[in-house]
């Protein structure tokens, strides 16, 4: 982003420093304690006039004026205030000359900030710590407002509800109000340490944005029914200083090209390059002003903008969209957020020189002590901003980053050159030749001594194992395979009942079973809205234990279940009434349990540095993932050491897992093993045999071989995913150093990495995956969600490489936390430590449910893949179900 100064405007004598009064390309600034200054840029900012316009004097006021407000409406008025009257300035183009004034109302007293309302008949005027509602040529004010205990500092009316007035003062709160019934709908408690000085309605969505004098950025939630929940809370004087301090070393020559974090080209030029002070922020920055941004369809292709009516979901959306922009302007910086994912998408430092259009070809502004900012045209905006001990107003313009709708070809930095072509979950290319993802395994062929004879007569040699105990062709039968007379005494051998879970039924309910065959026929129902009405419960432990990770079949017959105390359970549906068995061998908490693509196996990963794989019907593990290189021989399965005493050559080289394994999940269709472990994410082949040796029954034809690894500069991997319903060639990991790296594991690299994703690790990752019962547009599944600690969620776009959206309510502050994206995409779900679990609507960005019943923390959720159902578990140690009313 490059800066432009355009002009400066003389200030005179200002003592109260007022903010100049921009709207589109008008800019009012008191001239005088008594006349204002009305400036038009039309010209200037077209580029059709590089000369400074002559200011249009309006003189009427006999006393200071303290307070200026442009309106809002498509007429264009401007009201002045001061101690005597409040002046209404009708403004004209084709008579700029003559603007000719008119008292709306008389001896208003000391007016700290007003406001027109949405139509433009009613001024909302701030007089200490009462708003007072006035209408042209009255005498007395139509409603007064008292609830604020300190002087108001900021009045707006929201743009979606004409009935409603925000107010900000000194005493550090805000009050809603409702004009219509002069009544206060809401009063905030203290929100911040400092005084509220700026506040921005967004014209999208019913939000509003309010500044702090200590560098604090919050937005609240105006909509009926959210009861004015605040939506982001961001330290922008921290954001600032981290913004300049990750700027690239400058060069030294002049016209030098640079890209910062953004990817955007700057040109620098000698003069701002040989600056002292590059990238240094000062320690103290105040909100001076906010301004909401918005960004016109795209003009190119404005069939992309037409809603597909037959594929639709929340993810898909946030993705097409264009979100409005925040911009801010604090006392060292112009910075503008995206609304939505609130990121950086720019940094203006005022202590660095900027381009001029005067003489001296660049400016310094230095610290800004008053401020006044709108947009003036789809991607661009002015600015009027004063410096401290400066008798000037300088006016600026800036053009505005693209937000995520509107990117159309990927901007973020790649580490290599090969990382800078577009990325998608899906596939747009067949399989590289060397690709690992081509490995196989091939079945193990037992090695038995063959002799000339047996090749000559084609006949099995005959042992003495093998030889009949008469050593005759034919024997009678003694009658023993026959079934026994009497039913011998069999042993309770039932794990579930040993752990205490309960009885296994071997009833069904016809009606449920049948009932739930009727939803798998058909497709999820979207339209039937979120899940929010408390179903069922089901205990899976009598004393306290977490419930870690809940994952529902790919058909939706079953639900796996990983709890803390070493034991994995899978329910079946019923959920709720049926336990169908119960997994144990680990010899510590299982991390996560994932079911495969066709819903028969199971994969646990523990915090035993095991990988156990399991058959849904329980039994023995089938596969045992415990050393790094595969299986050890069948010779070496139980007995690693040589009869001489001498350790086994071939086993000390296939070491065991040395890190706790954080995620093990099948991976392309079924057809691998995808493991972290460490700082590696470890790719598996594996063979599943179906005969058994009836001698030795302890060696099984199961094994599993190494494919190939990738290695973190991070310390280790917290969280990791990939798709298994289809084929696709990414797996998304979280590392300790708070990044998310994307790998392309059909090509082995490292295909893109998302830096700062959040101020901690994230613990939890989860794809749009979506599910065969609920189609989505194939774009949707590049949205990625993230979740860590004292963090917002957030959403990435993996094709524009950026967040898109910012997800903030919940509370999550010590304990792993796990999300799911329902299968429409219009929902995410999260476990919360206040005993609740919220459901975001993606479209609205905001939680729209908090569902209760849990006595303690939740930590899993899961959505059913072909009915609106939601799973939660808590540490308490309890299932609840919702469904959808």
């Amino acid at each position: 982003m490059e800066a432009t100064h355009l002009f400066s405007l003389p200030l005179h004598a200002n003592p109260r420093r007022l903010d100049p009064c921009v709207c589109r390309d008008w800019i009012a600034v008191p001239l005088d304690k008594t006349v204002i200054g009305l400036w038009n840029l039309s010209d200037l900012t077209s580029g059709h006039s590089s000369a400074k316009p002559p200011p249009i004097e309006l003189i009427g006021h006999d006393k200071e004026i303290t307070a200026l407000s442009f309106s809002s409406s498509k007429t264009l008025s401007l009201a002045s205030a001061s101690r005597d009257k409040i002046l209404l300035w009708e403004i004209k183009t084709e008579s700029l000359q003559e603007v000719k004034s008119e008292v709306f109302y008389s001896k208003p007293g000391e007016v700290s900030c007003l406001c027109f309302s949405n139509k433009g008949d009613v001024i909302a005027i701030a007089v200490e710590s009462q708003i007072r509602l006035l209408k042209c040529q009255t005498v007395k004010p139509s409603a007064i407002l008292e609830a604020h205990r300190s002087m108001i500092t900021g009045v707006k009316y929201c743009p979606h509800y004409s009935f409603t007035l925000v107010s900000i003062s000194d005493d550090r709160t805000f009050c809603v109000w409702d004009v219509s019934g002069m009544s206060l709908l809401y009063q905030s408690t203290i929100i911040s340490p400092a005084p509220l000085i700026s506040l921005s309605m967004n014209f999208v969505k019913p939000h509003v944005a309010i500044g702090t004098a200590d560098g604090t950025l919050k937005v609240f939630d105006l909509t009926d029914g959210h009861d004015f929940r605040a939506l982001a809370n961001i330290d922008m004087a921290l954001m600032v200083k981290k913004e300049l301090s990750c700027r690239p070393q400058l060069e030294t020559e002049s016209g030098s090209t640079i890209v910062n974090r953004f990817g955007k080209k700057l040109s620098v030029s000698q003069d701002s390059a040989n600056d002292e002070g590059l990238g240094c922020a000062q320690s103290s920055e105040s909100i001076l002003v906010i301004q909401y941004a918005y960004f016109l369809p795209n003009q190119n292709n404005s069939a992309s903008w037409i809603p597909n009516l037959r594929e639709s979901s929340g993810a898909n959306d946030i993705m097409v969209e264009k979100s409005p922009s925040i911009c801010v302007i604090t006392s060292n910086a112009c910075i503008q957020l995206d609304a939505r994912s609130l990121q950086v998408l720019q940094c203006i430092d005022m202590h660095r020189s900027i381009k001029s259009f005067s003489f001296s070809e660049s400016k310094t502004i230095g610290s800004i002590a008053f401020a006044g900012s709108d947009q003036n045209g789809p991607q661009q905006m002015i600015a009027a901003v004063g410096a401290m001990f400066e008798k000037r107003i300088d006016v600026i313009t800036w053009s505005l980053c693209e937000t995520n709708g509107v990117k159309h070809e990927p901007y973020a930095v790649d580490m290599d050159s090969l990382n800078n072509k577009a990325i998608s979950i899906i596939p747009s290319s067949p399989l590289s030749s060397h690709s690992p993802l081509k490995s196989e395994i091939l079945p193990s062929v037992t090695g038995k001594t063959v002799t000339k004879g047996d090749i000559a007569t084609g006949k099995k040699k005959l042992t003495t194992m093998s030889q009949p105990l008469t050593f005759k062709s034919k024997i009678k039968s003694s009658g023993y395979t026959q079934a026994p007379r009497t039913t011998m005494f069999k042993p309770e051998t039932s794990k579930s009942k040993l752990l205490g879970i309960g009885k296994v039924s071997s009833t069904k309910p016809a009606k449920q079973v049948s009932s739930l065959s009727k939803i798998l026929k058909g497709n999820y129902d979207a339209q039937a809205g979120p899940p929010t009405e408390l179903c069922d419960t089901f205990i899976a432990e009598h004393q306290a234990t977490a419930i870690v990770n809940l994952n529902f079949a790919g058909d939706g017959s079953g639900l796996a279940c990983a709890m803390s105390n070493k034991t994995g359970l899978m329910l079946k549906a019923p959920f709720s009434k049926q336990l169908f068995c119960s997994f144990t061998g680990h010899d510590g908490g299982i991390n996560t349990m994932q079911w495969s693509n066709d819903s028969s196996l199971l994969l646990t990963a523990s915090k035993d540095k095991k990988a156990f794989l399991w058959n849904k019907t329980g039994g023995d593990p089938l596969l045992i993932l415990n050393h790094i290189k595969g299986s050890l021989p069948q010779n070496d399965a139980y007995q690693t050491i040589k009869p001489t005493g001498g350790a086994n050559p071939k086993s000390s080289e296939n070491k065991v897992f040395d890190k706790e394994i954080k995620n093990c999940q099948f991976y392309f269709m079924d057809k691998f093993i995808l493991l972290t472990y460490g700082s590696t994410l470890a790719l598996y082949k594996y063979h599943l045999s179906s005969e058994r040796d009836e001698i030795k029954r302890y060696a099984s034809g199961n094994r599993y071989k190494f494919v190939s690894s990738w290695e973190s500069d991070s310390s280790c991997f917290t969280a990791s995913a990939a798709v298994n319903s289809f084929m696709s060639y990414l797996a998304v990991c979280a590392t300790s150093a708070r990044n998310l790296e994307v790998y392309d594991l059909n090509k082995s690299v490292l295909a893109h990495s998302f830096t700062d994703c959040h101020t901690r690790p994230a613990h939890s990752i989860v794809i749009n995956e979506g599910s065969c019962y609920a189609p989505q547009p194939s774009d949707a599944h590049n949205v990625i969600a993230t979740s860590a600690h004292t963090d917002p969620i957030k959403l990435w776009d993996l094709r524009s490489k950026n967040s898109i959206q910012a997800l903030q309510g919940h509370l999550n502050s010590a304990l792993a936390c796990q999300i799911a994206f329902s299968p429409c995409g219009n929902y995410l779900a999260t476990g919360s430590e206040n005993k609740m679990t919220y459901i975001y609507d993606l479209r609205k960005g905001t939680y729209i449910e908090r569902l209760r019943g849990h006595t303690e923390a939740v930590t899993s959720v899961a959505f059913h893949p072909a009915y609106p159902l939601l799973a939660t578990g808590s540490l308490d140690s309890k299932i609840k179900f919702y469904k959808s009313k």
